[in-house]
Parts: C-alpha cells; sequence; structure tokens
C-alpha cells in the first residue's frame, strides 16, 4: 500500500525538468510545514490544503539531524523529530500534486548544548571526519531530493563555524550538483551573512531572518521602518556575490509578547500576543512588497493547532494568517 501511496515511478523526463524549473523562477510565496514524527497522509494533505488556501506556492521541508554535542562527529535521526523517508515522499509528492514547488533542508540539530552553544559553533576535533560526515548525509537527500523531482536543496544551515571553509563547501556543493539537477542554496544566519564565503557556488542567497525590528517601536511603521534599515546590509551581501537574489528560508514571530525583540528565542517567556505576531507579520509585508531581490520567502512554521491563545510561531487560525493570505492572494509580488 505504502508503494501504491508513494508511487513506483516518478516522471524524470527532460520535459518534467524544464517545467519545475519554470516553476521555480516564480515569485516563491513559501511556508516551513513542520513534519517531525507526522507519517499519516491525512496530514498532509490537510496541511498542504490549508496553506494552499493561503496563496503558498512553494513548501519549505525541514529534515533536522542528530549530532550529539558540538564537538562530536556522525549524525543519527531521532523519531520525534526526524522525518521518515517515507514521509518526506508523501509530503514532497503531495505538494507537487497541487502545484507547489519544494525545498528541502535538511539541518543539524544539537542535542547536548553547553551555555552559548548551537549549530553555528560547531567545533569538532577532526573537520576531515566531520565533513566526511556531513557530505554523506547531505548527499542522502540530495539523490532523494532529485528522485522525488524537488525544485530546491539546501546544503545547510546556520553553520557559522564552517563558512570560511571555503573550499570543503565548494567541494560538497560540487558533489551535490553531480546527482541534483535543481537549484541550490544554503541559509545562512541572519547576523551572519558576510562570513558566507561560497556564495559564488549556489544559485540562490539563502538566509534565515530573525532580525530585531521592535525593540524601540512595535508599531508596524517603525517595524517596516527598521526593516528598510536593515534591507541596505543585505543588499550590499548580494552585490558582493554578484548581485544573485535572496531567498528567506525562515522567517516567523512567536505569538507572544516581546517576540518582535527576539524572534529567534523559541523559549521566551511572555502571555499570549497574537496582535503583535500580526504587526510583525504585517511589518515584513510592508517591507518586502515587491522588492525585487526577493526570490521569496518561506514563514515560519506550519504546525499545530494554533488559535489566540497558542504562544509558538504557526500563524495558524491567528491574525497572522489573514497577514499571509492578504499578501500571497492579492498583494504585489517581488519580481
Amino acid at each position: 500500500m505504502l508503494a501504491i501511496l508513494l508511487g513506483l515511478f516518478p516522471d524524470r523526463s527532460g520535459a518534467a525538468q524544464d517545467r519545475d524549473a519554470a516553476r521555480l523562477q516564480a515569485f516563491q510565496k513559501g511556508m516551513v510545514l513542520g513534519i517531525f514524527s507526522k507519517t499519516d497522509p491525512e496530514y498532509f494533505s490537510r496541511s498542504l490544503e490549508e496553506m494552499q488556501r493561503l496563496g503558498v506556492n512553494s513548501v519549505s521541508l525541514i529534515v533536522p539531524k542528530v549530532q550529539e554535542n558540538v564537538r562530536s562527529i556522525g549524525f543519527r535521526d531521532d523519531p520525534w523529530i526526524t522525518p521518515a523517508t517515507e514521509s518526506l515522499r508523501l509530503a514532497i509528492r503531495e505538494a507537487h500534486r497541487r502545484g507547489m514547488t519544494v525545498l528541502l533542508m535538511p539541518i543539524v540539530y544539537v542535542n547536548e548544548l553547553a551555555e552559548g552553544e548551537w549549530r553555528g559553533t560547531l567545533q569538532p576535533g577532526n573537520w576531515d571526519g566531520w565533513f566526511a560526515s556531513y557530505e554523506t548525509m547531505i548527499l542522502e537527500y540530495a539523490r532523494l531530493a532529485a528522485a522525488e523531482r524537488v525544485e530546491l536543496f539546501s546544503v545547510g544551515s546556520e553553520l557559522c563555524s564552517t563558512e570560511t571553509m571555503t573550499r570543503r563547501w565548494e567541494r560538497l556543493i560540487r558533489k551535490v550538483r553531480a546527482v541534483f539537477p535543481g537549484q541550490i542554496t544554503y541559509s545562512a544566519n541572519w547576523d551572519h551573512l558576510e562570513a558566507v564565503s561560497f556564495g559564488s557556488s549556489l544559485d540562490v542567497l539563502g538566509m534565515n531572518a530573525y532580525f530585531e525590528i521592535g525593540k524601540e517601536s512595535t508599531e508596524t511603521g517603525a517595524m517596516a521602518t527598521r526593516w528598510r534599515q536593515i534591507q541596505e546590509g543585505i543588499r550590499t551581501w548580494t552585490r558582493r556575490n554578484g548581485g544573485k537574489r535572496v531567498l528567506i528560508t525562515e522567517v516567523g514571530y512567536p505569538s507572544r509578547a516581546g517576540a518582535a525583540v527576539d524572534p529567534w528565542n523559541y523559549l521566551g517567556e511572555g502571555p499570549p500576543a497574537p496582535e503583535e505576531q500580526r504587526k510583525c507579520y504585517e511589518a515584513f509585508v510592508q517591507a518586502w512588497n515587491g522588492e525585487t531581490m526577493l526570490a521569496g520567502v518561506y514563514f515560519y512554521l506550519w504546525w499545530g493547532e494554533g488559535g489566540p491563545q497558542d504562544r509558538d510561531y504557526t500563524p495558524r487560525g491567528k491574525p497572522a494568517q489573514d497577514v499571509i493570505e492578504s499578501w500571497y492572494l492579492h498583494g504585489e509580488r517581488g519580481r
């Protein structure tokens, strides 16, 4: 039965690849879909239908692979957070059935963290060993992406301590290109853009965008002004990389008080604040609507029940959902 659900013979013809490439030229009105341990085809169908009603035309599937600590080498699956291969195939094929493009994004999840440590501070004792293990993992997902005609693949995310290792990354990207015919990106951390030394090897410059925008004021206009100031730094980054366009692979805000100040802080305290979340989304749209350097954006994260008392990132069932729908269905697109 699973083989029937997944499809035995995916179309890998040249005409199909041309069609996929053409679709990716459109502005990516994206959303990150939470998969984690989900395996129910109905979950993917329902979630993607909800997202499509908002105007979403591209879905990001994040795949956390667990590294034990910042010094260790090797990756493992965690059944609670790492989607099974079958689940990824189901989600990809359901998205494609609905005419959506797909971004597949493996990420490193560090299991044991001391204060100040995260995936951006990896320091294994042997970088050759770490990159060999990472390459094996990335190529596994690049082959899966190729088999499923995924349009866009990310070779990494927020690995700040590795980003000056140009030759290692260029070698990895060449190996990915040998097995994956689609477009390639890397998701840089919002405060570490200039360190990415291999931008010339990418098709599009990826980044997450958890900038502080509400320290001075949480009014929409003031936060939009703050975004326009941030954009100048991003514009400089693109110019230094040959004018390549930017793909915001992640941006989002928890619906709690203070989210505009520390949107990256998924452990932040504060009461539910769906209106603050809405204003953050509105400020983003005001600042980025029609911005020509933007190839697309993926809002984080479609997951869970949502609703006005939920403090998490999902816009589901909250005023922020209406902002996304208004922009994606009726607003001016980036060109």
